[in-house]
């Protein structure tokens, strides 16, 4: 994979393979939280949203691995309930707690393998997973390619190196960071690029991904920057 294909291709499992060995397990799990968020609905069970938000708190440091295995416990029996209750096919609901599964694995496949149910969760795809031609599918196309965003938005771009100057990390700029983080405000990320050129900054490519309008999700590589997080 060349620079190219990196800021244009829509291939998150080709991005992934191609960070192996070089992304740190605390992004790759919080990009697998990422993915499901991004496609839960108004009809996520609540034990989803706190098993995922736990699995971003341990990515953080914040539980212990006794706390995750336990949450990959209720994750694995929640989904058991749920093929046991279903018939043929079981859709939506056993891909998003199959998420929930992945995202508390103590593996480094949790990215990938979250990834792949989220995907799947999209195209309401049955349990077997992608069968012959669904990979055409609109719904599962379109998920792909905004995975592949949130994959630079998490990871950044591989082929070139940015360095923060102490001085943009004003008392102002550090503030907005840490809000945004705790938050999940990422609507605020133009507020923030506006802290940052009030302190100095003028890297064109940090202040334009905060002021773009993509997707941005806990993991951003710019705020990983300024709170001094990998």
């Amino acid at each position: 994979m060349d620079e190219h294909q990196w800021l244009t291709g829509t291939n998150p499992r080709e991005m992934l393979k191609f960070l192996q060995g070089n992304a740190s397990k605390r992004k790759q799990r919080l990009f697998g939280c990422a993915c499901c968020r991004r496609v839960w609905n108004a009809f996520v069970p609540p034990h989803i949203i706190r098993i995922v938000t736990a699995a971003e708190a341990f990515a953080d440091g914040e539980i212990n691995d006794e706390e995750l295995a336990r949450l990959h416990s209720a994750a694995r029996a929640a989904w058991h309930d749920v093929r046991t209750e279903s018939s043929d096919t079981l859709g939506y609901l056993a891909h998003i707690e199959i998420c929930a599964v992945n995202v508390t694995s103590k593996f480094i496949t949790v990215a990938g393998n979250a990834r792949q149910a989220a995907a799947n969760a999209a195209a309401d795809l049955p349990i077997t997973g992608p069968e012959p031609g669904d990979e055409y599918l609109p719904e599962y196309v379109s998920e792909l390619a905004a995975q592949a965003d949130l994959m630079r938005d998490i990871f950044g771009n591989p082929f070139g190196s940015l360095e923060i100057q102490l001085e943009w990390l004003t008392e102002t700029v550090l503030s907005l960071a840490r809000g945004i983080y705790s938050d999940r405000a990422f609507d605020r990320m133009p507020i923030l690029a506006d802290a940052l050129q009030d302190a100095g900054c003028d890297d064109e490519v940090i202040l334009a991904h905060c002021r773009e309008r993509g997707e941005h999700a806990r993991g951003c590589w710019v705020i990983d920057l300024l709170l001094g997080k990998q």
